[in-house]
């Protein structure tokens, strides 16, 4: 009768212990998703491309800064997703940095830019229209957007289909082929096998 008591024991001892260390990781997990950025963006967003930032303020694509013969570029840092350091960028340009950052300091030269409320009114919108650019919310107001960077500007609607409750502007600085990053990339071999 001893060695049953003693068997139910250790049964006993090890089925807490699983429990205590299933309830750790839970605990863990919770909290590292409470705790990771998330990011306001729409259904069809930008995949894999950083943001480009002029001078803090200037939202552009890495095509206006190779273009542009009058820029001068006197400082350069590229933040990747996966670098620690990027928490620190996120809270100075949030919901920018999913994919990374490429910050920019330069002498623009006569470089135009849209302020958001004056796209806002070129569109007839409400001053309070939420702006986002490549699928991502603007958060600030004082983000500026180089209107040599704009590839297409969508006005949308409230529908379930994209999840969207009120009328949103999205501003593309990305061509249609460039928007899904790196898998474009890979539909666009296995088309070249078929």
């Amino acid at each position: 009768m001893k060695n049953i008591v003693i068997f139910d024991k250790v049964n006993h001892n090890k089925i807490t212990s699983m429990k205590t260390k299933l309830f750790l990781l839970l605990t863990f997990i919770s909290c590292s998703s409470m705790f990771a950025q998330s990011f306001e963006k729409l259904l069809y967003s930008k995949k894999d491309k950083p943001t480009v930032l002029i001078n803090e303020n200037i939202i552009a694509n890495w095509e206006l800064i190779n273009t542009q013969p009058n820029i001068t570029i006197k400082e350069m840092q590229v933040m990747k997703s996966a670098q620690k350091g990027i928490d620190q960028y996120a809270k100075t340009y949030p919901n920018l940095s999913e994919y990374g950052l490429i910050l920019c300091k330069a002498d623009l030269g006569n470089i135009e830019t849209k302020t958001q409320n004056d796209i806002r009114i070129f569109l007839g919108a409400d001053p309070q229209t939420k702006i986002y650019v490549d699928g991502f919310l603007l958060m600030n107001d004082h983000y500026l957007i180089a209107t040599k960077s704009i590839k297409e500007i969508e006005f949308i609607s409230p529908n379930e289909q994209d999840f969207n409750s009120e009328k949103i502007i999205n501003i593309w600085t990305l061509t249609k082929d460039t928007r899904l990053g790196s898998l474009h990339f890979l539909r666009t071999e296995k088309s070249k096998d078929n």
